[in-house]
């Protein structure tokens, strides 16, 4: 047809096209389940049918429906083969296990929710016959903690408002004991006084309160330390050492024979010591130190954690200004458990506190230049220096885990079955704190 004849056709008529399609081809689409005309249709498609001489359907032309009727009309109903398609849909495996999963989600919030009230009752029972410690100025990372041991530990002063059995006062942070009276306790209840660092002899701490102690002293009720010695086959502390044995590859596992020529074999420096704070009671040390880097190329570190954890020195330099009986630097555990001789700069008298010949002790030399010289024999001499690490067939160097668990085997135990070294009065803890007193030192070691 050419193009100038072409017609535009209206827009309504369109739609009405798209709405009510060719009588013929609506019968063709028809099945036995569909009605023979909607019931939806405007009024003028009805009445043509019931003025039909022919019995056939005629449907009006477009001009016939007017736009109010247009708007009337609904969507377009979908097919038997889309209603089909969405029966399967819906029935689908897919679909079906979409379902279970959400009624599943919901069971296990529902569970949830019902669980968390019967969680806390039994926490709360559960701590009803745990013995309480409160860590009076102490920090404690994730809140109470329920030891290994039978007790539960925390640093909130009113906790579900039970009783205390015990309250720890650590003496190596800073403290004040106002508001302790106020705190809810236990009759027999203990105030201790801790430490693991060397105390001030200053004036007395408040110690009218006090009628417990857990130090490192020897003498003290509790003795508390980071590591402590014993047996390979037994945890018990130990207070005495044997004499080193010369064949005591004789009476160490292959094992451990293995370990330590593989701790051995992978030094390749000297020295390393760990940085302190220089101040005027470390002075002695830091001239020592100045002494020896002139002798030797000496590394300095912040800490032997992480992937450089020392283990490829020979030895540790441990400057220590304090002298207290029963003291043992924290370094010294450190080396000796990354597999370092200690070298002792400073510090007391370790007898009985350390295996010996386990360290190596600076007031043994008269220079330091000979005591450098000592060191870089021992790195050239691989079975002198092998025999420092002695201690090894005989002990083993353990971490205390569980730092208050010593604390709660007491506690546990009925107060006429209590076993501790003294009385626990404040009149013990006097004269407990005044007969100890660290040596005057030297004021150098030049």
């Amino acid at each position: 047809m050419p193009i100038d004849r072409l017609r535009a056709m209206p827009v309504d008529k369109i739609l009405s096209f798209r709405r009510n399609p060719d009588p013929q081809q609506l019968e063709r689409q028809q099945t036995d389940g569909m009605e023979d005309i909607p019931r939806f249709l405007p009024s003028q498609l009805l009445k043509d049918e019931e003025n039909g001489k022919d019995g056939n359907r005629r449907m009006p032309d477009s001009d016939s429906i007017n736009s109010e009727d247009a708007i009337r009309l609904p969507p377009p109903r979908r097919s038997p083969v889309s209603m089909r398609n969405l029966q399967r849909e819906l029935y689908s495996p897919n679909q079906c296990m979409n379902v279970l999963k959400a009624m599943v989600a919901v069971v296990t919030v529902c569970m949830l929710f019902a669980t968390i009230p019967l969680y806390r009752r039994q926490n709360r029972d559960k701590d009803h016959d745990l013995k309480m410690i409160l860590l009076w100025n102490e920090p404690l990372v994730g809140g109470p903690a329920h030891m290994e041991c039978g007790c539960l530990v925390t640093n909130q002063r009113n906790y579900n408002d039970k009783a205390y059995d015990s309250v720890v006062v650590n003496a190596d942070h800073p403290y004040s004991l106002e508001g302790l009276n106020g705190t809810q306790h236990n009759p027999d209840y203990y105030v201790v006084y801790a430490a693991k660092q060397p105390m001030s002899q200053g004036l007395l701490p408040d110690f009218m309160l006090f009628n417990l102690t857990m130090t490192y002293r020897l003498d003290s009720q509790l003795i508390w330390t980071d590591y402590y010695f014993s047996y390979t086959n037994l945890a018990r502390r130990l207070k005495w050492f044997r004499s080193p044995n010369l064949n005591f590859a004789d009476d160490m596992p292959g094992s451990m024979i293995q370990r330590l020529e593989e701790e051995i074999k992978i030094k390749s420096r000297l020295a390393v010591y760990l940085m302190y704070e220089v101040d005027e009671n470390s002075l002695p040390e830091s001239l020592y130190l100045e002494e020896l880097r002139k002798y030797a190329e000496l590394d300095a570190h912040e800490s032997c954690l992480g992937s450089d954890d020392c283990s490829h020195y020979y030895f540790m330099l441990i400057f220590e200004p304090t002298a207290c009986p029963d003291y043992v630097p924290p370094q010294m555990y450190t080396a000796m458990n990354k597999y370092l001789v200690p070298v002792l700069i400073g510090g007391g008298n370790l007898t009985n506190l350390v295996p010996q010949h386990s360290y190596i002790n600076s007031l043994d030399f008269a220079t330091p230049k000979d005591l450098m010289g000592h060191l870089k024999d021992l790195t050239s001499n691989p079975e002198e220096y092998k025999r420092y690490f002695w201690w090894h067939s005989l002990y083993k160097l353990r971490k205390t885990s569980q730092p208050y668990c010593a604390l709660c085997y007491l506690i546990q135990q009925p107060l006429e079955k209590r076993q501790i070294p003294q009385g626990s009065s404040s009149l013990d803890f006097i004269g407990w704190w005044t007969k100890y007193h660290c040596p005057n030192r030297s004021t150098t070691f030049l």
